[in-house]
């Protein structure tokens, strides 16, 4: 459908609207009239006063960039702390230190660092180098 307005400075333009868009805001129980002024608006040839109150009051908000940070990308998922595992690692931890104290063929345990506190612990015997890695398994789903 072409349309023809009259633009803010006084000049006339006439776009092409297409059935689609049309047919969309139909779907939404807009009028024809409603349906013209959103994709008028959308596409940035008339400025609606409601709308650019409601996008500067999203943007001090936030809205815009809502589960990002300043530089554009996703915030990661808050995750809450895993005790038992954390446990697991101090214990492990513990126990390779004092392996690493005796008079057995391990005494030569070193350089033991927790890479993750609920995951990871590093270390060597001898030139070799080891990573004990701990990952929990989920139960199973039931159908019920």
């Amino acid at each position: 459908m072409k349309y023809t307005f009259t633009t803010a400075e006084g000049k006339e333009k006439t776009v092409n609207i297409g059935d689609g868009v049309l047919a969309q805001g139909k779907r939404e129980g807009l009028s024809v009239r409603e349906t013209i002024d959103r994709f008028l608006s959308d596409e940035g040839y008339i400025v609606d006063p409601t709308v650019t109150a409601l996008t500067d009051k999203a943007k001090a908000n936030g809205v815009n960039n809502a589960g990002k940070t300043s530089s554009g990308k996703r915030k990661p998922p808050a995750r809450k702390p895993d005790e038992t595992k954390r446990a697991l690692i101090r214990e492990l931890n513990d126990f390779l230190s004092s392996l690493g104290n005796g008079d057995s063929e391990l005494n030569t345990i070193h350089d033991i660092e927790v890479m993750n506190i609920e995951r990871i612990i590093a270390f060597s015997i001898g030139a070799d180098k080891y990573e004990i890695t701990l990952s929990k398994k989920r139960k199973p789903k039931t159908n019920a």
